[in-house]
């Protein structure tokens, strides 16, 4: 197959978005293509907070498919998955992100977003916003995620600093209200 066959087979859609982004955010990386599939990927680090995260964008053209993987800087230390399974199960459960939070089989806390780009335009503002999604999840959670993972607190403590959260802001959003009035 020539490079023109392949780039009619796999038009590249979904790399051109990522390096786009790429150039967007001004960082020095490069897109990896595997010529006989047309998928992308872009490995690279991404700071919260002073705390360096795996970034991974992969674009399979052919399903049309654009994945975001953003990797905790950590691993949960052993013992603690079922601790760290629960609290990521209640933050997907309990706030409002396009994708979700995972922790694999080998102990690290992933963010992980699929878009199905089938029909639409892969950009460069589109992966911007996905990263922002995930970096914003992490940025949010990241002192919970962290002491679940890496210390004896358990998921029921951390669940009731959540509820104590909470609590605040609803009383401090209930004086907003009484006070506009």
């Amino acid at each position: 197959m020539t490079k023109q066959d392949n780039d009619t087979a796999h038009p590249r859609k979904i790399a051109k978005a990522i390096e786009g982004f790429i150039e967007l955010a001004e960082w020095d990386d490069t897109v990896n293509i595997d010529e006989a599939t047309g998928d992308s990927t872009l490995n690279t680090r991404y700071e919260i907070r002073n705390q360096v995260y795996d970034l991974f964008f992969e674009g399979d053209e052919k399903s049309e498919f654009l994945a975001l993987y953003l990797y905790a800087p950590y691993r949960v230390i052993e013992g603690k998955s079922v601790d760290a399974t629960l609290l990521v199960n209640f933050i997907n459960d309990h706030y409002r992100y396009r994708g979700r939070l995972t922790v694999t089989d080998i102990g690290q806390i992933r963010y992980k977003e699929i878009i199905d780009t089938e029909n639409i335009e892969a950009s460069s503002d589109m992966l911007h916003n996905m990263l922002m999604s995930g970096g914003g999840l992490f940025e949010q959670h990241m002192e919970h995620l962290g002491a679940v993972a890496l210390t004896k607190k358990t998921y029921e403590a951390i669940r009731e600093e959540y509820e104590r959260e909470d609590e605040k802001e609803k009383a401090r959003k209930e004086r907003e209200e009484s006070t506009e009035e």
